[in-house]
């Protein structure tokens, strides 16, 4: 898949008023910059048409009637959600800072980074790996590791195709020219808040605010094209690892393609457990058009990040 559809790319491109917010957005989250993105439908949600059924054409004899053909579908609607949070700073604070606003821009590297890896986890989490979960055990999407001590980790696989399986974004932000739309509070104008102490106390504190907000949404139509390995414990007594059988059964269960639309997304330390396999199904791979050189499994990518949960995945039913 193209670089120029990915989260970063789209971001940059949207967000011109603040490239640094982007880098500053994505510098801990490797998944969430790969993501392709595609802008909504109607605003804050997207509108989609799903097939369920296709009659297609027949073979008859001269002159007999031809059958007649159909495709049903039926409509879908994603709704995005909101990404952004307030904050607050006091009137003596802000001073010390040389105003609010230069107080609020020392800040913002670190509530970016921590919003782009809260992001992440939450695509990885309650998007990606939720569906694989709650519709593949049924079909075939869903892989057990064997583990069973609460202690798990996962792997992800995901085919990216475009009006699908993507990432949704709200053309009307972006097309601000910001990736996260700040606005201060109260006109800018000193106020009110409360605000909690070291000792646990509310207090009020006279000070100024902002508001930073985004949309963005997944849009998982299909899902064929999401699968996992669940239950992995590399620090078991006898490490739960997925066989080489069961990674391959993984990406074939996506459609997986080597080209750039299929991923495998896992934490650093599963990767390292799957070391074992280097020289059969694991390689190297030359850096592609996104500038990075990724260890693939049979061409497909191993993408690693820390926003998976280090060992603490509950056990699943498979």
């Amino acid at each position: 898949m193209s670089a120029k559809n990915i989260f970063r790319e789209v971001a940059i491109e949207n967000s011109k008023k603040q490239p640094q917010m982007v880098d500053q957005f994505l510098e801990d989250a490797p998944i969430l910059e790969m993501i392709p993105f595609e802008s909504t439908s109607d605003g804050l949600f997207n509108v989609y048409e799903e097939i369920e059924n296709v009659a297609g054409p027949g073979l008859v004899d001269l002159d007999e009637a031809l059958p007649i053909m159909d495709v049903e579908t039926k409509l879908g609607q994603i709704n995005l959600s909101v990404m952004g949070g307030k904050m607050y700073v006091g009137e003596d604070k802000a001073r010390q800072f040389g105003g609010p606003a230069a107080y609020f821009a020392k800040k913002q590297p670190s509530i970016l980074r921590k919003t782009g890896m809260d992001l992440e986890t939450s695509i990885l989490y309650n998007s990606l790996r939720a569906k694989a979960i709650t519709s593949g055990a049924s079909t075939g999407h869903l892989f057990d590791a064997t583990g069973s001590n609460n202690t798990n980790y996962s792997i992800i696989a995901v085919k990216w195709v475009p009006g699908e399986v993507t990432g949704l974004y709200d053309p009307n932000g972006f097309g601000k020219g910001m990736l996260m739309d700040v606005q201060p509070l109260h006109g800018g104008n000193l106020a009110e808040f409360s605000q909690t102490t070291t000792d646990g106390r509310s207090v009020t504190v006279t000070g100024y605010g902002v508001r930073m907000k985004s949309y963005v949404g997944m849009q998982l139509a299909n899902a064929r094209y999401v699968s996992a390995i669940v239950n992995i414990d590399p620090a078991a007594a006898t490490p739960d690892l997925p066989t080489e059988a069961q990674i391959d059964d993984l990406i074939e269960s996506v459609r997986g393609q080597v080209g750039g639309s299929t991923w495998l997304y896992m934490h650093p330390k599963v990767k390292t457990a799957l070391q074992k396999y280097k020289g059969d199904s694991l390689e190297l791979r030359v850096g592609d058009d996104l500038v990075r050189t990724y260890e693939t499994w049979n061409g497909i990518p191993l993408i690693t990040s820390y926003n998976f949960k280090r060992g603490t995945e509950a056990n699943v039913s498979v």
